[in-house]
């Protein structure tokens, strides 16, 4: 067992003192930015007018091109205060202009069919692009400390709004002047510039060769600049991967789809020397306009050859059909297309194993020092890692085994039962093989422990067990797993002939199942895998969720075998754990905790649903999901709330209503409690009042409140990392208040996952010496210098099952010459899920309260309590706890329709 973990996190050295850095900045003109926009908003004559400039095409132009540019700053398009970008030195104008020159010539429309009106784009172009040398902005000196930051009322520390982008590109900078070597192999890196943060990517490319393929990877280094509520220094987050590239030819990009590609190409100025730094993003993205692949319009490939007429850039078709070679280059430019799961297999796996991430980690700690120091290690902050769950190892003793095995189903059938409340499991099987049938059959008589099935598997069958009756119809799926049928009318948006399309199908859906009143049913339905539609938004599963809604039967889904990587039988069993997930029939298991907490003590979770216009319905929506989870009720122990009704319901009856208010025929902004969805400042309000409401409902009893803060701080603004003080709780534009006021024996925990910008570290337990390779290890963790009131741990749950027996010390970036086909592997980045715990019955919330009947909390026996509901029976560990877990899933049910169209707009469109 590892005694310690270590974080790749980085903060401020104190001994060190400031780090500060000179900078010749310049802002973005007035002058320009009125001349640019009137030319701007030509292109949005029919449409809402934009608020800024397009100006990140231009920077990533400027970050290519432009020698001594260090970092670009935000807000420039849209303010002439923001510095626009910092250098190492004052660039010439004579080569700002044509940079600016040749992005100016892309802001007004391209064609116009009105000859008058192209005119005066071409007059209004041309004064803009007088307007550069008549109005050259001034550069100035700027001085900026990289470690500054200030103490938040709460104690967290926030830095200066600079370092967010400043800071990853000084440190991205260090590393890509300083190769990693590894087994005598020097890997050089470049840089790449995100929305937040930056990338290092390997260049050139590794390959690696099995049979006759041979497949492209690089190393992935992530830099972002994070907080930590109530740390007093910031920290430096650094993620460790596989950038693998796609190397099929051609490559395969299902319809709809685009691509992201990596453009390495050199200064387009006479004279420009020196070893290349930077990667840029670009974007293909399909052109229904011309019916092909295109470059997007933020893509700055499509900008240098105006700048360079020498040399050959590749155009998306040739790069689609010959990667290779363009990955390998072309007079000097190459260009690589990230790979996706949608392109199909990629002969090397994802992730990297605990000994190459310490090594690349210790990489980067020797490049920071000594300005910023390695966050100290996280020891084990509970004694106990997991709850009280029944074994899983298998035996030799025959009569133990069949022992374990008949406990687990019991299990299974108290919790059906209490979801069920005595009344029949209905199990409805749509099915498109014999194969999936009789596996879906086979797991469905394990998992409840029923005598397998008698006779044909088609038809009707029963079973009586003790109290539960299980009542199971297999019928054929049919054409209802046919491509949808899409037919758009004049006059109707893309999402309403979506909506007609699946409101028909469902309603066939439904009527094949029937009907049922009482409890929620359960429809187990095997369909074709996502690529099988070849054209877009024909996949008809939204349809069938919602048909098999409408008859009151909540669903799950398993692809057919030919489809679908792993065993029948493994995905039949986990379809039938999935579906008793959807119907409730899941509770956690008891904890073992230092300290007990009480007897009654509720679980309370949030989870904001947000369908964008792009989702699996083309139609926008969002829902507050709130779910409570009494371990202890022996009916319907898990519930979620119904605004509408203002009552709990069991689980399976509150996905049944999600997917119901989504086929409603209602104007998308309004939701049922008639608050306007398409404001922010309305989202948030509603958000906030739902919530105040939600507390008062709970506040009979002991409750835990558990909320994601990267999912609910947009409309929770309460919840950002300044705003956070301890105990306390805050809404917009009130004073933080004592969580007390909304329940006298309310807890809440934060918990934070790394949220696609690296906003939790990743980690690897260190051997205790040299010697021991790093891995994995369980538990809950802290700081090791925590005192008994702090408030920030570390969730970990080891290596899950599905990551195989892949060894922890496996080298996918230099393979060891005993296993050349390390890259092959598929490895785990694991990362640790922070736990805050914001409020809890505090020595200082009591004495508050003025409340003497009870002893104060320990935090850490809180944050063990969220931790341990990460394990269940039935699933494998959690990547967050189950009422958040079962939270989250309800978005499966948000498939908001887009109305029909207006009768009075029919009536014109005939």
């Amino acid at each position: 067992m590892y005694h310690l973990i270590s974080t790749t996190a980085y903060e401020p050295d104190p001994q060190a003192g400031p780090w500060t850095e000179q900078y010749r900045v310049i802002s973005f003109s007035e002058e320009w930015r009125t001349e640019f926009m009137d030319l701007y908003r030509r292109r949005w004559r029919r449409r809402e007018q934009p608020v800024g400039l397009p100006i990140s095409k231009l920077n990533d132009l400027l970050r290519a091109t432009a020698p001594g540019l260090v970092a670009t700053g935000r807000g420039a398009g849209s303010s002439a205060e923001a510095p626009w970008f910092y250098a190492s030195e004052e660039m010439p104008a004579e080569l700002v202009a044509p940079l600016l020159a040749s992005w100016v010539m892309t802001l007004p429309p391209g064609t116009d069919p009105d000859a008058e009106r192209m005119a005066d784009h071409r007059a209004t172009l041309d004064r803009a692009l007088a307007l550069i040398d008549d109005h050259t902005p001034q550069w100035r000196n700027e001085s900026v400390d990289l470690t500054a930051a200030e103490l938040s009322p709460g104690g967290t520390a926030q830095p200066d709004r600079r370092l967010y982008h400043l800071l990853p590109e000084r440190i991205g900078a260090r590393l890509a002047v300083r190769p990693l070597r590894l087994d005598g192999i020097d890997l050089s890196f470049r840089l790449v510039t995100r929305e937040q943060g930056v990338e290092l990517v390997s260049w050139p490319p590794r390959s690696y060769t099995r049979g006759k393929r041979t497949w492209h990877y690089s190393g992935l280094v992530t830099i972002t600049l994070q907080t930590v509520p109530f740390a007093a220094r910031f920290r430096l987050h650094v993620s460790y991967g596989i950038r693998r590239w796609a190397t099929g030819s051609p490559v395969r990009l299902p319809e709809g789809r685009g691509a992201t590609v990596l453009l390495d190409a050199p200064l387009p100025w006479p004279g420009a020397g020196g070893p290349r730094r930077r990667l840029t993003a670009n974007s293909l993205a399909y052109d229904r306009r011309l019916g092909m692949l295109a470059w997007s319009r933020q893509s700055l490939v499509g900008l240098l050859p105006e700048l360079d007429v020498l040399r050959v850039y590749p155009k998306p078709s040739e790069l689609i059909a010959e990667p290779v070679d363009w990955i390998e280059g072309r007079d000097g430019v190459a260009a690589g297309i990230l790979h996706s799961t949608a392109m199909g297999r990629h002969g090397v796996g994802a992730g990297i194993m605990p000994l190459e991430r310490s090594l690349l980690d210790r990489w980067v700690e020797e490049a920071l020092r000594p300005v910023l120091r390695r966050v100290p290690d996280l020891e084990r902050a509970h004694r106990k890692s997991k709850p009280v769950l029944l074994p899983t190892s298998q035996t030799n003793d025959p009569e133990k085994q069949e022992t374990r095995s008949r406990h687990r189903v019991q299990a299974r059938r108290n919790a059906v039962s209490a979801t069920l409340d005595g009344q029949p499991l209905l199990v409805d099987l749509l099915w498109q093989t014999e194969e999936t049938r009789d596996a879906l059959i086979a797991a469905l008589c394990e998992g409840l422990g029923l005598p397998a099935a008698a006779g044909g598997a088609d038809g009707d069958q029963e079973w009586q067990e003790g109290g539960l009756r299980v009542v199971l119809r297999a019928r054929p799926l049919g054409d209802l797993g046919a491509p949808l049928d899409i037919a758009r009318l004049s006059g109707q948006s893309r999402a309403q002939a979506l909506a007609e399309a699946v409101r028909r199908r469902a309603a066939r859906t439904a009527a094949q199942l029937g009907t049922r009143t009482g409890p929620a049913g359960l429809a187990l339905v095997e369909i074709l895998g996502p690529d099988r539609f070849s054209k877009e938004d024909h996949d008809p599963k939204s349809a069938l969720r919602h048909g098999c809604a409408a008859a009151r039967r909540v669903s799950q889904f398993i692809v057919v075998p030919e489809d679908a990587d792993g065993a029948v039988a493994l995905r039949a069993k986990s379809a039938f754990a999935d579906g008793m997930r959807q119907l409730g029939a899941v509770v956690p298991p008891d904890q073992q905790l230092d300290e007990e907490l009480s007897d009654d003590l509720q679980y309370l979770a949030l989870w904001h649903v947000r369908r964008q216009a792009n989702g699996p319905t083309r139609q926008a929506g969002q829902h507050l999901v709130a779910l409570r989870i009494r371990p202890r009720d022996p009916v319907h122990p898990v519930r979620g709330w119904d605004d509408a009704r203002k009552e709990w319901v069991p689980y399976a009856q509150l996905l049944l209503t999600l997917a119901a208010d989504g086929a409603a025929l209602e104007a998308p902004t309004q939701t049922r409690s008639g608050w306007d969805a398409s404001t922010t400042d309305g989202r948030r309000d509603e958000v906030e009042r739902q919530i105040r409401s939600l507390l008062y409902q709970v506040r009979d009893r002991p409750t835990l409140l558990l909320a994601n803060s990267g999912n609910l701080r947009e409309c929770w603004p309460g919840l950002n990392n300044g705003q956070l003080v301890r105990d306390m709780v805050t809404f917009y534009g009130e004073p933080p208040a004592r969580l007390a006021l909304y329940g006298a024996d309310l807890r809440m925990v934060l918990l934070r996952d790394a949220n696609s910008r690296g906003e939790t570290p990743q980690w690897y337990a260190p051997g205790e010496t040299d010697e021991e390779t790093p891995g994995f290890s369980a538990g809950l963790w802290s700081a090791r210098d925590a005192g008994r009131d702090n408030r920030v741990f570390a969730s970990t749950v080891g290596k899950p099952p599905t990551a195989g027996t892949v060894r922890r010390d496996l080298r996918k970036l230099v393979p060891d010459k005993d296993w050349p086909h390390g890259p092959a592997a598929t490895a785990w980045n694991p990362q640790a899920l922070e736990l805050t715990v914001l409020g809890c019955l505090s020595e200082e919330a009591l004495s508050s309260a003025g409340r003497t009947d009870t002893i104060p909390d320990r935090p850490a026996v809180v944050a063990a309590a969220a931790h341990q509901l990460r394990f269940h029976d039935e699933y494998h560990p959690l990547s967050r706890p189950l009422p958040l877990h079962l939270a989250k899933l309800a978005e499966e049910y948000v498939l908001p329709l887009a109305p029909a169209p207006a009768p009075a707009a029919q009536e014109n469109t005939e």
